[in-house]
């Protein structure tokens, strides 16, 4: 049993291998910043298609975004849009109109024991954060007519830089 599977195993890697779908590459890669996504195409459709508002920040200058997608935070709808930011660091914004705790309790399942809130410019935010190293961060701020829950892997001034950017951008026609 033990050399069948030793056969199907090597079967497989050379498939895999020739067919150069599969690459190994432990170097660092580009690839995020060379194929930016289209975020203000992506949040000017998700708009048409929601009653919640949602806005599109102005990040700093060297942020480059690298995902856009539609989620659920606490069962309702949400505009995820992700941006590598000028030090490398990832983070990513998502919009919802589910009301802030919840959200923040119900983002992704993960548990985050620490809470606490802080002030940027004025706007109440709200933090959880875990003791794990694999559960990240969560930023959460009521903007009224939406609620913005950032989370990544970027630095604290990378997050109220975008929570700066999110109360300073108007909401996208709907």
């Amino acid at each position: 049993m033990v050399l069948s599977l030793g056969v199907v195993v090597i079967m497989m890697l050379v498939v895999v291998g020739a067919t150069g779908l599969c690459t190994v590459n432990p170097e660092e890669t580009n690839y995020a910043r060379e194929n930016p996504v289209d975020a203000q195409s992506f949040l000017d459709l998700e708009s048409r298609t929601t009653e919640t508002a949602l806005r599109l920040p102005q990040v700093p200058e060297g942020w480059t975004p690298n995902s856009a997608r539609r989620s659920s935070v606490a069962g309702e709808t949400a505009a995820i849009v992700g941006w590598v930011t000028a030090e490398e660091g990832f983070i990513q914004a998502a919009q919802t109109a589910v009301p802030l705790d919840d959200a923040l309790k119900n983002y992704d399942g993960a548990y985050r024991a620490d809470r606490s809130s802080r002030t940027v410019d004025g706007t109440d935010v709200q933090v959880f954060a875990s003791e794990d190293a694999d559960v990240r961060p969560l930023w959460g701020f009521d903007l009224g007519d939406e609620r913005v829950i950032l989370t990544g892997s970027a630095s604290d001034d990378d997050y109220e830089a975008l929570v700066r950017a999110f109360v300073a951008a108007q909401p996208l026609p709907n």
